[in-house]
């Protein structure tokens, strides 16, 4: 039998376990988008939820599906070079986005096209989980705007005991260079976390991870860190005309 404080700590692991789930949805992200965003040409109706600090994050029913979509939108001092860049710089990743425990490529198709085995870490005494992803990324030449749209490909690697692999997941990054010198930045979400998680407690708690993510996106870019990084799939007189723009 559970005594109380078994309870409660076995209550506060499932709402870390969710907030991680969130998160996975957001680092899924990180790692890839066909150039007409899915969450743009669906017939979705997205609520506000959270507005602040110039972030503000949606949610969504989705047909079909128990757990929520999440679209986060922020403008940010920086090149769409730069925030490919942070994006792409796996070895990085536990450093900017919460919960992220390791994230490698397994396999190149070119400069814009691999495959990336992520793991979050997730509390005790729930597993981790992990995700195989299809990253594409694009250039729109007409706009300057940078998509990359990632896919789950869970049977493209074998699984490792002891972590859950996640089935479904689906997102989407864009960034837009806007007149005033700043970049629109957008991240769409939407991942069934696989297991025994209740959906309505992931819905609950889904905000605050994408929220987190794009306020250390934004801090770790103004620290002037990707300044001076290149991305192969973006010209670069595209970077140039940007710098000059601002």
């Amino acid at each position: 039998m559970m005594g109380r404080l078994d309870n409660y700590v076995v209550t506060v692991n499932l709402i870390k376990l969710a907030l991680t789930l969130a998160w996975t949805a957001v680092l899924f992200s990180c790692f890839g988008s066909t150039a007409n965003a899915q969450w743009k040409d669906a017939d979705l109706e997205w609520t506000l939820k959270r507005d602040r600090d110039g972030i503000q994050i949606f949610l969504t029913k989705v047909p079909g599906s128990k757990f929520r979509a999440i679209l986060s939108i922020m403008e940010v001092e920086a090149s769409t070079g730069q925030l490919a860049a942070l994006v792409m710089d796996l070895d990085n990743c536990p450093n900017w986005a919460a919960m992220c425990k390791s994230a490698e490529i397994i396999e190149r198709i070119s400069a814009s096209e691999c495959y990336v085995h992520s793991i979050n870490d997730a509390p005790f005494p729930v597993r981790d989980r992990d995700i195989v992803a299809h990253v594409q990324w694009f250039y729109d030449k007409a706009n300057g705007k940078v998509s990359m749209r990632s896919d789950a490909t869970p049977d493209r690697l074998p699984k490792r005991k002891g972590i859950v692999r996640v089935q479904y997941a689906s997102s989407e990054w864009h960034f837009t260079p806007l007149n005033n010198g700043m970049v629109l930045v957008e991240n769409y979400a939407h991942v069934d976390p696989t297991g025994n998680v209740p959906a309505w407690l992931t819905n609950l708690l889904i905000v605050d991870s994408p929220y987190r993510t794009l306020k250390n996106m934004r801090k770790l870019i103004s620290t002037g860190a990707y300044s001076d990084a290149s991305v192969g799939f973006i010209p670069v007189d595209a970077h140039l005309g940007e710098l000059e723009s601002n």
